[in-house]
């Protein structure tokens, strides 16, 4: 009899552990779809300040030509690009919390990241470029220090 109560010990010990690690599992993937959902908003916040940005950016310039190139396809592209980033976001999100293995988790969640701290990188520095003519511009054209 005895031999049987520790099978039951163990098992009970054994069903309380996994029951433990699945929750702990699901708390990292709430924690990595959070850390995804973060950058995500930032992005989008860049993004759909782009328009705003080029209106300014050319009443200032007098020509979106006088822009930089990467600038001028920031702007014109802004649109697609954050539809692209929010399908690859939900899909990523999805995959967190659907896929069986933890390897395919942190895969997706970390070319996500890599993604969307790219984007934002991308973006804002188009926006500071010009930013730096128009400041060039305003403060005489000359591109040197006032001595």
């Amino acid at each position: 009899m005895i031999p049987s109560d520790d099978n039951e010990t163990t098992s009970a010990e054994l069903r309380d552990l996994r029951s433990e690690i699945k929750e702990w599992a699901f708390g990292i993937r709430c924690v990595l779809a959070v850390l995804n959902l973060l950058l995500l908003y930032y992005c989008t916040r860049i993004l759909l300040a782009a328009p705003e940005f080029e209106h300014i950016f050319e009443d200032m310039l007098g020509s979106k030509d006088k822009l930089p190139v990467v600038s001028r396809y920031m702007f014109k592209y802004s649109q697609p690009l954050l539809e692209l980033l929010w399908t690859l976001a939900v899909l990523v999100t999805v995959l967190i919390f659907r896929a069986k293995r933890a390897r395919t988790v942190w895969i997706t969640t970390v070319v996500l990241v890599i993604v969307l701290i790219a984007t934002s990188h991308l973006a804002l520095t188009s926006f500071i470029e010009p930013l730096g003519t128009v400041i060039e511009n305003l403060a005489g054209g000359s591109g040197e220090s006032p001595p």
